[in-house]
């Protein structure tokens, strides 16, 4: 549905007052903070989700937003701000405060600003739309706009690996955009994960007699054999947004010198779930597909120790109508819904998603991460006018 001439004429106020310095410096000063996710690990010195979450929680309190930062497990962090606004519905613009590791990245946490893009650790993925819900806010602030309903910023932690700051938020609403780096494209839908460890078992011996032993790691050789024709079964899926799912060999570990034949390999595999596929029903298919392989190896397939569950927006949700039209009025050409085909937090805020931002995916997780500034100011439009729009 269009909106009213009145509240276009504001919504275009709001957009012609994005600085796009401010929201640049904005987004420098996110990446200076280390947010690093110890995947499991230990936090390291004067790295955390804290030093995000508090930047966030001060930048919107200045503004006069009612904010917490909230400790959801020990040293890991969420922040959560509300506007408040009229009866209508509540929108949440939603972030994840982590990044991925640095490991071979060069100045990862400079924020350096050239050629019309930043770069840095999370860079794309995704400070810079937190650094967009930042400058919503204060061009909210500086026209004194009442939205129609009450506005939320979340910050959440654990996104990159067991999304534990989403499932522990606690807080709902009536739809939420995750900025998550979708190019500028309407996501509707987005893959879930699961991981699984495949064991094998031999038996060790000289590699001058082996066939007094089993080789482990041929063991698993042969069984992954057939993973080719599995992926090729995979392809013949589809989902009208997100395509096939996938299936990928990541990590493969056994033996412990050449002269000796292996009793032991690991496989780590994982598996792209689309909406309606569960971690059980994958690995029963897994299951089914080593087995099929033959041979004599003896193995054991585990259940899923990383699960990110699927979601998808239920069709006809408003929530998608109002991003469409706040994107079509920003600009931008193609506002066909599509489905993002990563893992995302999606699944745990328990209300309707959608998932519009600046960046790619080609960049994110890269050791040369980095975002458009063009992309981050059409996005913060798109998020005013949502804002505007949503509940009223």
């Amino acid at each position: 549905m269009e909106p009213s001439d009145g509240l276009r004429a504001v919504a275009d106020r709001c957009a012609a007052r994005i600085d796009r310095e401010r929201l640049t410096a904005t987004l420098s000063e996110l990446i200076s903070l280390p947010s690093v996710n110890p995947f499991g690990g230990e936090l390291g010195d004067g790295q955390g989700e804290l030093l995000v979450a508090r930047y966030l929680d001060d930048r919107l309190g200045r503004l006069g937003w009612d904010g917490d930062v909230v400790e959801y497990a020990p040293g890991r962090y969420n922040a959560v701000a509300r506007l408040a606004g009229g009866g209508g519905q509540v929108l949440m613009l939603a972030g994840h405060l982590d990044t991925v590791e640095t490991t071979g990245y060069p100045e990862p946490f400079a924020g350096a600003v050239r050629g019309g893009r930043v770069y840095g650790r999370g860079a794309c993925d995704m400070k810079a739309a937190l650094a967009c819900y930042v400058e919503a806010a204060e061009v909210l602030a500086a026209e004194a706009v009442e939205l129609p309903g009450d506005l939320v910023v979340a910050g959440v932690g654990d996104e990159e690996y067991r999304q534990e700051g989403a499932k522990a938020l606690g807080l709902r609403a009536d739809g939420v955009i995750i900025g998550e780096p979708t190019e500028l494209v309407i996501c509707h839908a987005t893959k879930g994960l699961a991981a699984y460890d495949l064991t094998v078992t031999g038996e060790a011996t000289h590699s001058s007699v082996p066939q007094h032993g089993s080789n482990a790691i041929l063991g698993a050789a042969a069984l992954l054999g057939s993973f080719g024709e599995y992926v090729r079964l995979l392809e013949r899926r589809g989902h009208p947004l997100l395509g096939p799912p996938t299936a990928n060999v990541g990590v493969i570990e056994g033996g412990v010198k050449p002269n000796i034949v292996p009793s032991s390999c690991t496989v780590q595999l994982s598996r792209r779930l689309l909406p309606g596929e569960t971690a059980a029903g994958a690995r029963e298919e897994l299951v089914g597909v080593l087995a099929g392989a033959g041979g004599s190896a003896r193995w054991s397939l585990g259940d899923s120790w990383w699960t990110v569950e699927p979601y998808e927006l239920p069709a006809g949700h408003p929530l998608g109508g109002v991003v469409a039209v706040a994107a079509e009025l920003s600009g931008l050409a193609d506002t066909v819904p599509r489905g993002f085909p990563g893992s995302s937090d999606a699944a745990y805020f328990g209300s309707p998603v959608v998932l519009f931002g600046p960046g790619s995916l080609a960049q994110a997780h890269s050791l040369d991460e980095w975002v458009p500034v063009e992309e981050m100011v059409t996005a913060t439009e798109v998020y005013l006018r949502s804002a505007l729009a949503f509940g009223g």
